[in-house]
């Protein structure tokens, strides 16, 4: 469930960016709010929920799951700080990259 949610929110914050053909300082940093939404919520209680995984889908199970997640958190972490910079394109692509991990992340949650 907490999957799906940050997957949905990240691609509407994809969508929104990718809707905004000149970003604005005040676009930025109603961006980044929403990222640190999403981050400080629901990304923070998936990622610690490794205890979980390994319980349910044993050490291998969670590695399988945690390293795309992981990769999505790094690229969400990297939009972040492109969005303090002021830096465009680098956080648009981030959210991309992010939201492709995540679709990795469910795949892997599907074939266990």
């Amino acid at each position: 469930v907490l999957l799906g949610r940050v997957r949905t929110a990240v691609g509407a914050l994809q969508d929104g960016m990718a809707a905004c053909t000149a970003p604005t300082v005040s676009d930025l940093e109603r961006f980044k709010a929403e990222l640190e939404d999403i981050q400080k919520g629901d990304l923070a209680r998936l990622c610690a929920s490794g205890s979980r995984a390994v319980a349910r889908h044993g050490v291998e199970g969670m590695a399988r799951l945690f390293s795309p997640l992981s990769g999505a958190e790094r690229k969400l972490n990297r939009a972040w700080a492109a969005m303090v910079d002021k830096h465009w394109p680098e956080a648009a692509g981030s959210v991309s990259g992010a939201l492709a991990e995540l679709d990795e992340t469910a795949a892997a949650l599907e074939t266990l």
